[in-house]
C-alpha cells in the first residue's frame, strides 16, 4: 500500500542520508544535568533548534560493574552492549505560547552510539542528565 506525506512533512523530514553529524564542540558533556540551546560547531555557535536530532558517543573509558549486558557488535563501530543504568538522558524541550517549557520527548540511552531524531521539529532546548562515571560527545545532525 503506497504512503502518503505531507508537504510540510516532507520538508522538514530531511532523510537520514541528506544529514550529517558535526561534533558539539562545547563537550564533552560529564556527570549532572546540563540545560542546551546553543552548540559549537567549530568556531560558530548554533542554535539547537537548527538541528534534527543528535548522536550520543561514550567519551573515555567504560567503568567495569556497570550491568553490561553484550548485544550485537560489527567489530569495527558499532556496538550494542546494553548497560542496565542509562548513560544518559536526553529531553526533548519546546516552549509554548505562555513561555512555558514542555517535554515532547524523553529518551534514556543505555547503548551508545545511540542517534535520535527529533519527534517534533524546532526544539527550543534540549536537557542533557549524564550518569556518575560518564562522559559524552553530543553530535548534531544538520543538513549537507
Amino acid at each position: 500500500m503506497a504512503q502518503t506525506v505531507g508537504i510540510i512533512q516532507g520538508l522538514t523530514q530531511i532523510p537520514i542520508g541528506l544529514l550529517q553529524s558535526k561534533l558539539d564542540g562545547n563537550g564533552p558533556y560529564g556527570f549532572g544535568s546540563h540545560t542546551l540551546t546553543t552548540w559549537l560547531d567549530g568556531a560558530v555557535t548554533r542554535n539547537v533548534s537548527d538541528t534534527f536530532g543528535v548522536v550520543v558517543q561514550i567519551n573515555g573509558a567504560i567503568a567495569p560493574a556497570l550491568g553490561r549486558r553484550l548485544g550485537y557488535d560489527d567489530g569495527a563501530v558499532v556496538n550494542c552492549d546494553i548497560f542496565d543504568l542509562p548513560i544518559v538522558q536526553v529531553v526533548q524541550q519546546h516552549q509554548d505560547l505562555s513561555g512555558a517549557w514542555l517535554v515532547t520527548e524523553l529518551v534514556e540511552v543505555q547503548f551508545a552510539p545511540f542517534m535520535m531524531r527529533w519527534a517534533e521539529d524546532l526544539p527550543g532546548r534540549i536537557g542533557l542528565y549524564v550518569s556518575p562515571t560518564w562522559s559524552v560527545d553530543l553530535f548534531y545532525l544538520s543538513p549537507i
